[in-house]
């Protein structure tokens, strides 16, 4: 039997500031990675909004309850605070070997907050890049060799990025600064022995159908454990349809379990099992290479 491979995907509290993912990846071969590190927005004049930051609130803890003082690298989807705001307080307080990244720079036109933002994910991408071998940029086809006993494939975003291609059909409250970085962020698969798990980022809906089917081959999305993108906010039933995830998982708080995660239906209508972390609070997926099991904190 191959040793196991763990996946959970943490909780995070509604603080009224974006909805936040972080997954924590433990490899067979005893490596820690995280794929996003959760929420962090910076306060005016220091702290953080809410009181809140996921590395130091959530990430942080458990590490140490696990006895775990390094990361072995950080995946980060894409630059936006919910996702990486948890790395901007991880990063000073455990070593962090590598960092991982589509390399998409957004250099369009952005209000201050997007653009503080940015300015804060590419000041923590310089401090990786200027130590040897600490960095990476990765596109689909790209393959990452963190555990003998994984296979791990960039599934997106392609070489040169997915366009723009209607901005005139996006609403006034998703700027491109949003959502392209959303439509760019690293969507990668993991495969231990039998058993595979989709990490779908944030990509939102009419990109998932426009640009994601049909950059990839038939099968390619196909997995048995999916982490939704966008928080399931975002769920094309053609997505859904093309992973057929037996499990599917979904990083969302309590407020919008029931009146904005349509994809509690859509990919239950595709006949997967569905959790999500406002229900079910931290979930974790353990898989032996010939088959999983689940595990939530809360019972409901």
């Amino acid at each position: 039997m191959m040793k196991p491979f763990t996946l959970t995907c943490f909780e995070t509290p509604n603080t009224d500031r974006g909805v936040g993912l972080a997954l924590m990846i433990e490899t067979p071969g005893g490596k820690t990675w995280l794929y996003d590190s959760g929420c962090g927005y910076p306060a005016a004049g220091g702290g953080w909004e809410g009181n809140f930051n996921a590395g130091r609130d959530i990430i942080g803890p458990f590490l140490k309850e696990k006895g775990i003082s390094k990361l072995d690298g950080i995946i980060a989807s894409h630059a936006h605070y919910d996702h990486f705001g948890g790395f901007l307080w991880l990063v000073d307080q455990f070593p962090i070997d590598m960092l991982i990244d589509s390399g998409f720079d957004f250099s369009g036109a952005m209000d201050a907050n997007y653009s503080k933002e940015l300015a804060d994910y590419t000041a923590l991408r310089k401090r990786f890049q200027a130590k040897m071998n600490a960095y990476r940029a990765v596109i689909a086809g790209d393959r990452l060799a963190i555990d003998d006993a994984l296979s791990i494939e960039i599934i997106a975003p392609p070489k040169g990025f997915f366009p723009d291609p209607h901005p005139e059909k996006r609403p006034p409250n998703d700027p491109a600064s949003h959502y392209l970085l959303n439509s760019n962020a690293v969507i990668l698969k993991i495969t231990h022995g039998n058993v595979s798990f989709l990490l779908g980022g944030d990509i939102e809906k009419e990109d998932q159908v426009d640009l994601l089917l049909p950059s990839v081959t038939l099968g390619a999305l196909k997995c048995d454990v999916l982490i939704a993108p966008a928080h399931g906010i975002h769920a094309a039933k053609e997505f859904a349809e093309a992973t057929r995830p037996s499990t599917t998982i979904i990083s969302i708080y309590e407020r919008y379990v029931n009146t904005n995660c349509p994809g509690r239906k859509v990919y239950a209508d595709a006949g997967s099992n569905v959790y999500a972390t406002g229900i079910h609070g931290r979930i974790s997926v353990v898989s032996d290479g010939t088959g999983y099991s689940v595990h939530t904190q809360n019972s409901k």
